[in-house]
């Protein structure tokens, strides 16, 4: 019998301590964490290890470890137009590498759901049925999203915010926490919709749009 992979979480921050309460209360062994900052190696995080950086997994075969993308996607987490936490899923996908699902409990996730590799679904947050999510997406604490919407890799719906139907989310865009997305609106690749915004048309690719009704900034 094939002894299971370890479970590796990646980045010691907020999101990690989030995602590892999620991953123990659902009877999931976190083997250790990793983070790009020195200071942070030989301390733990919640009583998880911080071994090292990035070459603390490279040491390890992609068959031996499953990754947990801890990095938050916060709207000011960008770097050359392609966000942090993307960079990092992208880093390790390219050495053959697997990211698993963080899925709490406490969500409400229909079966006819489709969620995407290393996506994370956080407490409280309600997926309604024909809803598909991308890899390497957060639907963070509390969202709400109604029947068919499309949401894309590497994006970040933000705690509280309301998708209300048929919304399509383009890969890398940040839906920030409150948000009201009216249904039928379609959100463009890397766009950015402010803290309780109401987007009440569609969002073109890499704006920015603020206050209710959604204005473009």
């Amino acid at each position: 019998m094939t002894a299971p992979a370890d479970l590796i979480v990646l980045c010691a921050g907020g999101h990690a301590r989030v995602v590892i309460d999620i991953l123990t209360r659902g009877g999931r062994n976190v083997a250790a964490v990793t983070d790009a900052n020195p200071v942070l190696h030989g301390t733990r995080l919640d009583g998880i290890a911080v071994i090292g950086g990035d070459d603390a997994v490279f040491a390890r075969a992609p068959a031996e470890v499953v990754l947990v993308n801890a990095l938050g996607n916060g709207a000011k987490m960008r770097e050359s137009g392609l966000a942090p936490r993307r960079a990092l899923f992208q880093r390790f996908k390219d050495k053959g590498y697997a990211f698993a699902q963080v899925l709490s409990t406490d969500a409400m996730i229909s079966p006819q759901v489709t969620l995407g590799e290393g996506c994370h679904v956080l407490t409280g947050a309600i997926l309604h049925p024909g809803t598909t999510v991308g890899a390497n997406t957060i639907i963070n604490t509390g969202a709400q999203l109604d029947h068919d919407n499309h949401i894309g890799a590497h994006c970040h719906v933000a705690p509280g915010a309301v998708l209300c139907g048929t919304v399509t989310v383009g890969d890398g865009a940040h839906i920030g926490a409150g948000a009201v997305l009216l249904q039928g609106v379609t959100i463009g690749a890397g766009a950015l919709v402010g803290a309780g915004a109401v987007v009440v048309g569609d969002v073109p690719a890499q704006a920015t749009v603020l206050g209710n009704p959604a204005r473009f900034v």
